[in-house]
């Protein structure tokens, strides 16, 4: 396959891009420094011409103060992106036949009894989940009839080197791995490799499309990920952080107390329906994989 990945070269998009070029798939990036294609309209139409797949990752780091410059340019390299694939796919004579692009799972309202689904009515009113009904208003408002769209609603993704995990996996170590706040706040997660998993299931059945949530089915408490964090690291304590220090601890590293301290309880409920078995569906086997690989 041809695959096209905009916002290549973060994180995720560096993973898929491994994985999928080790499965012998032709894979570009787009990008700012035009490494294989730029983000001039020609030369994106140019590009999917000839692209059977591409991913959208493309937007600024939710990971930052929120501060109405850094809100603005959130939400805009999230819309930006989506308009600008939107309309080069539109203007295809040969279009790609699957168009995945980022989305969040910050929308949903969080319950400790019941996850969130794809069908949830429970939606959070605040500024993480306007970005994301604003994102996905622009990628669905594209009527693209030979090209079957998804939006992921991606909780935390866990990798080895880069993202959440080897800053948790150092605090843990350092003895600071206890509970965040009161603990109780449910935290969803997806290993990496399960998320490139899921990419390639999708591409593979033709049957899925829309909103499907990019999850493990084992959401659990923030308490009992940072036990099982301190079990896996053979570590015997952790200081826990109370709210008011997480708060001010946020303040100068530069991000939001709210990224630690809120809540996301989801379930891949579309996945499972469809078959998709996860390779890591359990937090243990997860951490243990992470850690066992460093």
């Amino acid at each position: 396959m041809n695959i096209l990945i905009a916002g290549g070269t973060g994180f995720i998009g560096a993973y898929l891009k491994k994985r999928f070029e080790e499965k012998g798939e032709n894979v570009k990036l787009v990008s700012r420094t035009g490494i294989d294609v730029s983000w001039v309209h020609q030369s994106l139409v140019d590009a999917l011409e000839h692209t059977d797949v591409v991913i959208n990752l493309a937007g600024k780091t939710i990971n930052c103060r929120h501060t109405f410059e850094n809100k603005e340019m959130i939400l805009k390299s999230r819309t930006k992106a989506t308009n600008l694939l939107g309309n080069a796919i539109a203007a295809c004579k040969n279009p790609p036949l699957l168009w995945v692009n980022a989305s969040a799972s910050a929308i949903y309202k969080s319950d400790e009894i019941a996850p969130a689904t794809e069908n949830s009515q429970g939606l959070v009113d605040d500024f993480l989940a306007d970005v994301v009904r604003s994102w996905e208003y622009a990628f669905f408002c594209f009527n693209l009839p030979s090209t079957r769209q998804i939006a992921l609603r991606t909780s935390v993704v866990l990798g080895r080197n880069k993202g959440a995990f080897p800053s948790l996996l150092r605090l843990t170590r350092l003895g600071l791995g206890g509970k965040v706040g009161n603990g109780k706040q449910f935290f969803s997660w997806i290993h990496i490799e399960d998320y490139f998993r899921i990419v390639e299931f999708l591409i593979q059945n033709v049957s899925v499309n829309g909103i499907v949530n990019c999850t493990s089915p084992s959401p659990l408490s923030n308490a009992e990920l940072m036990q099982r964090m301190r079990n896996k690291a053979k570590v015997p304590f952790g200081l826990p952080a109370p709210e008011f220090a997480v708060r001010i601890g946020a303040f100068f590293i530069g991000t939001e107390s709210s990224l630690l301290l809120n809540s996301t309880n989801i379930y891949p409920e579309l996945l499972l329906n469809a078959g998709f078995s996860f390779e890591f569906g359990d937090i243990d086997a997860a951490i243990a994989d992470l850690i066992h690989s460093k």
